[in-house]
């Protein structure tokens, strides 16, 4: 897995870690919460998808992948490890 993500896949990936779901009107994708909705590019997620933080589900749905979720999991408590270290 290529852990290094640019901004832009950042955002992706909080957009979904804060709840909003990914869905495809048509050609385009959009991040859905409520009212609110983010355009997203397909070519962002297909590069989340093969950098190992998306996964494609068998219902056609983009989904965070259960390994960067252990990872993320594993950044926050190194980085509260850092801070309480201090």
């Amino acid at each position: 897995m290529k852990l290094k993500l640019t901004p832009t896949q950042n955002l992706c990936v909080g957009y979904l870690e804060s709840g909003f779901k990914l869905i495809q009107l048509d050609e385009q994708f959009y991040f859905i919460k409520g009212e609110r909705r983010q355009k997203v590019l397909p070519k962002t997620l297909d590069a989340l998808v093969n950098r190992g933080a998306l996964e494609h589900t068998e219902q056609g749905e983009y989904a965070l992948s259960d390994e960067f979720i252990e990872h993320r999991k594993k950044m926050r408590q190194k980085g509260e490890a850092e801070l309480t270290c201090h």
